[in-house]
């Protein structure tokens, strides 16, 4: 069984540097104006204080908070505070951005990969139009934002970054909204991190919010290099207080996924035509895949035509699992429509553990409901 685990990643921190740094990838790291990060570490993460107010720009800006400009046809040179004195790279705006500061990227593609270090806002960083961050099949991550608070991405598009469009790790307070993810995990570099390639993912992060994109075309092409790998559309671990709703998922391989995460609401997504037929090597994907944590709602959901469960509910780990809801899905023409597995149990959990309402499991090719009692036994955990 795969392990969707990225516990190395926290190995990362002890080798990173104190300073501040927006940098992209392949260049020299660029300073930043002294902004301290007040992130926890990944184990407090879990219990964060849910959604919390988001912070004024009176309470962090030193100074009065502007409009910064970007363009395709700017100068990195110029202050980025006109249209007319636009900065070219988004990378140089993030080096310069204050807390309360807008971020306008004016419309064309900017071939850009970012790694944030550290970056604490209110800020928001928008799109006017058409406004694309292209990877063009060589840059490994779009936007990569890591210790980073009250942050927004508006109004993007991430296509062809060979790891991940855009993700978050070690973040709190941040907002993927009205984002288009196409194209991306299709050749991962990042092997070492555990990456399979995705389209958004967050990572150990809380009060994350995501709604209104739509992420299609992500993951390995092909699936097996070396190893079987299917990547996911939307990749959620480790997340407490998160929301993912009213996203299109759909063309990927490998669905949604929510690991290991904490007061997690899943509503209002269409999930679809996603392959997740990974039956060469025993397993599937799920247009869902639930596995692990606790307080966990999914209602209000379609998930159809997947290569794979609709949904998928398991307890890998053998984790003392409680609090999932699942209500008011709708779940047709999958192969299942929904899978439950390593529960000990030949039907469904105990209410404390999985409660169900209102759902619907009909025209799935397979069956619509298939449980099986384990897969990865406490005596014979999977790896």
């Amino acid at each position: 069984m795969r392990k969707k685990t990225f516990a190395i990643l926290a190995c990362l921190q002890l080798i990173l540097t104190a300073c501040d740094t927006v940098e992209e990838m392949g260049e020299d790291n660029l300073t930043t104006r002294g902004q301290d990060s007040a992130q926890p570490a990944a184990a407090q993460l879990m219990n964060a204080t849910p959604a919390h107010p988001p912070l004024t720009g009176n309470q962090q800006a030193a100074y009065p908070p502007i409009t910064m400009y970007v363009s395709p046809q700017g100068s990195d040179s110029n202050d980025g505070r006109s249209r007319e004195q636009a900065l070219a790279t988004i990378k140089q705006a993030l080096e310069s951005a204050q807390a309360g500061d807008v971020i306008l990227i004016l419309e064309g593609v900017y071939t850009e990969g970012i790694e944030i270090e550290t970056l604490t806002g209110p800020i928001v960083i928008t799109g006017e139009g058409n406004v694309a961050l292209d990877g063009e099949r060589e840059i490994r991550m779009g936007i990569w934002c890591e210790h980073c608070a009250n942050i927004t991405f508006d109004n993007l598009t991430f296509r062809n970054y060979t790891d991940v469009g855009i993700g978050v790790y070690l973040s709190d307070q941040v907002i993927m909204r009205h984002l288009t993810v196409h194209n991306n995990g299709f050749a991962v570099q990042l092997v070492d991190w555990g990456f399979e390639g995705y389209g958004i993912m967050v990572d150990t992060s809380s009060n994350i919010l995501v709604e209104y994109n739509v992420a299609y075309e992500n993951g390995p092409n092909p699936q097996i290099f070396p190893d079987f790998l299917m990547g996911t559309g939307i990749n959620i671990y480790e997340c407490a207080h998160c929301q993912m709703m009213y996203n299109q998922v759909y063309n990927n391989t490998g669905g949604t996924l929510v690991e290991d995460s904490v007061d997690v609401l899943v509503e209002g997504n269409e999930i679809w035509n996603n392959d997740l037929d990974a039956s060469r090597d025993e397993w599937w994907d799920g247009g869902l895949w639930l596995d692990g944590g606790h307080d966990i709602t999914i209602r209000n959901n379609i998930f159809r035509d997947n290569l794979g469960p609709g949904i998928e509910v398991s307890n890998e780990d053998n984790q003392e699992v409680y609090g999932y809801v699942l209500e008011n899905n709708i779940s047709a023409g999958n192969y299942f429509g929904i899978y439950v597995w390593n529960f000990g149990t030949s039907g469904f959990p105990d209410e404390s553990i999985l409660k169900m309402a209102g759902n619907t499991f009909a025209n799935n090719s397979r069956q619509d409901i298939m449980i099986s009692d384990w897969e990865c036994p406490p005596d014979d955990p999977c790896e």
